[in-house]
């Protein structure tokens, strides 16, 4: 059949419009995903909620967090990543290794035959990263890490100069102590923003060499005291710069190195420091050095990010290449919105990219698991949407709150969030008690504290009000009448009497097991973190009585 001019001419139309189609279409699949996917970044940060009114004004400055860098080779890392770095105000790093030619080994790492310690590495970067990393997108880094130190103080100072020619902002190490400590202090859209940084002393076999003094280079190490608890020196450390900080800043965000390698969960040292700093003033908590992303946790209104996992690193271990890129929106000094991005990294070069299909899927899988964990639930849009969390202007989004009860006079309701078990697995949980108006904010210090302790104590049930007479009695109220009283766990904690179980027939009904400390995580253990919330607080244990045993009972005489 022969097709006449005008068909030819269709026809000739449609191939190009399909092949221009096609060549578009392979564009973004294998350049062009990171745009994409930094496009539905700005739809759900510039757009989730947004007031009508905002419309016309700026839109607030974005943040873009990612974990440890280690550009070693003379290769781009960047290019895979399109905009989703540089389409944020500030984007920041941490660096985990000198930009230097100079410098030899740090003895801390070596043997006395000058070879590398069992699980040591030493990294260093060539010159002109400094200059890549600012193609790339960056606008600041961290330098408190167990590796910034591995070449000396030569390498430091190197590695100081380019990123001031590159114009990149940096903290967490310095030419002497003060140095070191100062923030990392900039403006976005009106946002005064400052950054500290520490490396936790545990990642490295001392501090000799590394850490900066009065008049040598180094970094600043924060320190455990082995119990989980930050030392008092570290204390007054965190309270001194966040709160040097916070005088200079509206929004303060504080750096840790830190953590377990490859650990899914933070550790208790990890959390304590978190709250810590948010407690000392800072608004917001980043992490890295496990090599893998771990949860993000709520702590008082401010995000805990307590590993953004690696970035750009050489590695062959394929759970250690799953990483992400978090955004957060800031606004009146305080964080508005945040989002996570899933990035894979290449086998063995560490060359990040937008994660696709099926990886992206497991991360947000992951993300939302771990996360959820410590009590955060996210929002997704769908396919090859980011992961994201707006954050509540209501008064309850502390998830520790209390407000008068709506019915019984002289009564409150205390929100609180408590540990509980899931498949072996610890997850946070909200929880509500109604007690005494007068003790509400009591009790909610409490169950805070039991929260916070490193025990993680699991709650399946509490009990406060309920107007019922003692057990045993016909005429004289309980504690519980008064909402002075509160029963944990009813079952593995139950009233003995005479080697009896008894339970009193007012309150809800429950079979009692036995009680088992230390066996049974539900079992109220006698030096454990509730005793010690309750009584330290003069509340009185049902387990210390000598008539009976009340494992489950707290209460607090008038």
């Amino acid at each position: 059949m022969r097709l006449s001019g005008t068909w030819k001419l269709l026809v000739g139309i449609a191939v190009t419009i399909l092949l221009a189609w096609l060549v578009a279409w392979l564009s973004v699949e294998q350049n062009g995903a990171a745009s994409k996917i930094a496009e539905l970044a700005g739809a759900v940060l510039r757009s989730a909620d947004a007031e009508p009114e905002e419309a016309d004004g700026p839109w607030p400055p974005v943040i873009a967090f990612v974990g440890d860098v280690l550009p070693l080779a003379d290769r781009d890392y960047w290019g895979r990543m399109g905009s989703l770095l540089t389409s944020a105000d500030l984007t920041i790093c941490n660096l985990e290794c000198p930009i230097s030619s100079r410098g030899s080994r740090t003895e801390l790492k070596l043997d006395p035959n000058d070879r590398a310690l069992p699980n040591e590495y030493f990294f260093r970067a060539p010159p002109h990263q400094a200059a890549k990393l600012a193609e790339g997108g960056f606008d600041a880094v961290t330098l408190a890490n167990n590796h910034i130190m591995d070449y000396g103080n030569h390498a430091l100072e190197d590695t100081l100069r380019p990123l001031d020619e590159a114009g990149i902002l940096h903290t967490g190490a310095g030419m002497d102590r003060d140095a070191a400590r100062e923030p990392l202090v900039t403006t976005l859209k009106g946002e005064r923003i400052a950054i500290v940084a520490y490396v936790d002393a545990a990642t490295l076999p001392d501090t000799t060499h590394f850490a900066a003094k009065h008049d040598t280079p180094g970094t600043v190490f924060v320190h455990g005291d082995g119990s989980g608890q930050p030392t008092a020196q570290t204390v007054k450390l965190l309270r001194e710069d966040i709160g040097a900080a916070s005088r200079q800043a509206d929004f303060v965000i504080a750096s840790f190195h830190w953590g377990t390698e490859g650990k899914d969960d933070p550790a208790p040292l990890q959390r304590n420091l978190a709250h810590l700093a948010i407690d000392s003033g800072a608004k917001m908590v980043i992490g890295h050095h496990p090599h893998v992303l771990q949860g993000l946790e709520i702590y008082k209104g401010c995000p805990i990010a307590y590993s953004l996992g690696n970035f750009a690193f050489p590695t062959p271990w394929v759970n250690n290449q799953f990483t992400a890129v978090l955004n957060v929106q800031i606004e009146d000094g305080r964080w508005k919105r945040l989002a996570w991005h899933p990035v894979r990294m290449e086998h063995i070069t560490g060359v990040p990219a937008p994660a696709q299909g099926g990886d992206r899927r497991r991360m947000i899988s992951r993300l939302s698991a771990l996360s959820g964990s410590l009590g955060t639930t996210y929002q997704t849009g769908g396919e090859g949407a980011p992961l994201w969390l707006q954050r509540s202007t209501a008064a309850a989004e502390d998830a520790f709150a209390t407000r008068p009860h709506p019915e019984v006079e002289g009564m409150a309701v205390v929100s609180f969030r408590a540990w509980e078990l899931e498949e072996s697995r610890k997850v946070a949980r909200e929880r509500r008690v109604v007690v005494a108006q007068e003790l509400a904010d009591e009790v909610r210090a409490i169950f805070r504290e039991i929260y916070e302790r490193e025990e993680q104590f699991p709650i399946a049930e509490v009990i406060g009000y309920d107007y019922r007479t003692l057990a045993g009695s016909e005429d004289r109220l309980s504690f519980h009448a008064a909402g002075r009283a509160v029963d944990l766990n009813r079952r593995q904690n139950p009233m003995i009497e005479g080697g009896r179980k008894i339970v009193h027939p007012d309150e809800p009904p429950y079979e009692p097991g036995e009680w088992r400390p230390g066996e049974d995580p539900y079992s109220i253990t006698p030096d454990g973190s509730v005793v010690h919330a309750f009584t330290s607080r003069g509340w009185r244990w049902g387990g210390n009585w000598t008539s009976m045993k009340d494992y489950q009972h707290f209460d607090k005489p008038r």
